[in-house]
């Protein structure tokens, strides 16, 4: 079967569109560099900046417009991102000031998360300045876990072991379930964290699923003690030891959802360990080798600000290619590919649930954007009812037509 071709239902073959703009944004990617985007913020300011961090995002983020939009505002160079989200988690600091001295917990705790997720956002366009990028990073971390115990008091900071280290996550269990339950895994791409994906967990628990969301070896606060790397598809048996230690999730049925790069990450975990029960890639690459050199230059900067430099990005990006990964894994897969990816090629998506072959599912959102922060609410109810079906042994339906239009099927 063609790779670009979805077979939905038993006779209803369609291609997943792709609108033109994107082919047209993609030639055009490599011109966005430095220079040209320092024009573009002077012109028409930060909204319009190729980062990935849309109005969607900040909005599945629960950050407040209010203060967000004036950040923004204030952001007229690359290098002034930092400072703008900098300027605003110290407003909401001063917020939390206030309303601890009211007595006001709840209000204070969220304004401290707020805080926490500011400084995450702070550090995504820091590129030469390591040491800035881990007190950004630790900040975010330590402020955000000091939040739960008001906010989240059923979530706890667990710890799974990795080799000779630890990679640190959040654990959360559904309310009043009737015994052992599933585990999914929310594993995060290079711009975002455990911080981020645990906010996404609500349609996983509505379906009786527990949620890890983990920081995989390099990602994340991980990346503070640990360099980034591919090999590291042994990190599922630190999980498996935690589910198995823990009387209220099924061992026996653990999943994996990895968003961005973090789709890669899962497809090496699942073809290496026959333990994983399924697998959901939301916008994943398949093999940057031949696009990455045609990416955002920011996007590329970014990499390399993590990697170490650009020959290591580019060592990174060829380490993760999956062509013969994901055919090795023997667990169902949903994919989730957005029409509008400016980040990774649209096309990868497709490219990766046909590697899967008959055990691949694609969820098709012709007008998403990269990581489909404005439809979260919708794919992660869409996934979370897939991996409901699959890992209690039910066959999931193969289509699925939502009024906005995602289509789902087997391909």
């Amino acid at each position: 079967m063609d790779a670009s071709t979805v077979t939905v239902g038993a006779s209803r073959p369609v291609r997943p569109d792709i609108p033109r703009g994107t082919g047209v944004a993609w030639r055009l990617a490599p011109l966005a560099d430095r220079r040209r985007v320092d024009v573009l913020l002077r012109v028409f300011g930060a909204t319009s900046l190729p980062t990935g961090v849309n109005q969607g995002r900040l909005t599945a983020m629960g950050l407040p417009s209010e203060i967000t939009d004036v950040a923004l505002r204030k952001i007229r160079t690359v290098a002034q991102w930092d400072i703008g989200w900098t300027w605003a988690a110290q407003r909401f600091l001063g917020e939390a000031r206030a309303h601890h001295r009211l007595g006001q917990d709840h209000a204070a705790a969220l304004a401290e998360r707020h805080a926490a997720l500011a400084y995450h956002l702070a550090g995504l366009l820091v590129f030469d300045d390591p040491r800035k990028m881990r007190t950004l990073r630790a900040s975010a971390s330590s402020l955000y876990a000091r939040t739960l115990p008001v906010l989240h008091p059923a979530v706890r900071r667990v710890d799974v072991a990795w080799r000779t280290s630890v990679l640190p996550g959040y654990l959360a269990l559904p309310e009043n379930a009737s015994g052992p339950v599933p585990l999914a895994v929310l594993l995060n791409g290079t711009s975002t964290s455990k911080e981020e994906t645990l906010l996404w967990s609500a349609a996983f628990l509505a379906h009786d699923l527990a949620v890890l969301a983990l920081d995989w070896p390099g990602s994340g606060e991980s990346a503070l003690t640990v360099p980034p790397t591919p090999d590291c598809d042994d990190f599922t048996d630190g999980v498996i030891a935690l589910a198995n230690a823990h009387p209220g999730i099924d061992a026996s049925r653990v999943a994996l959802v990895g968003f961005s790069l973090g789709g890669a990450v899962a497809a090496f975990a699942a073809a290496n360990d026959r333990r994983i029960g399924a697998v959901v890639a939301v916008t994943p690459p398949y093999d940057p080798r031949p696009w990455l050199a045609r990416a955002q230059p920011l996007l590329r900067q970014h990499l390399a600000a993590i990697a170490g430099g650009e020959t290591q990005a580019a060592h990174l990006a060829a380490a993760f290619a999956l062509p013969g990964i994901v055919e090795r894994a023997r667990c169902p897969m949903l994919v989730i590919g957005a029409g509008r990816d400016l980040i990774v090629p649209p096309q990868e998506a497709i490219r990766y649930c046909a590697a899967a072959g008959e055990r691949g599912t694609l969820l098709w959102y012709r007008d998403g954007s990269h990581g489909l922060y404005e439809m979260l609410p919708d794919w992660t109810a869409e996934a979370a009812r897939w991996l409901t079906s699959v890992l209690l042994g039910i066959t999931p339906s193969t289509w699925v037509d939502e009024p906005h239009g995602p289509a789902i099927a087997a391909m």
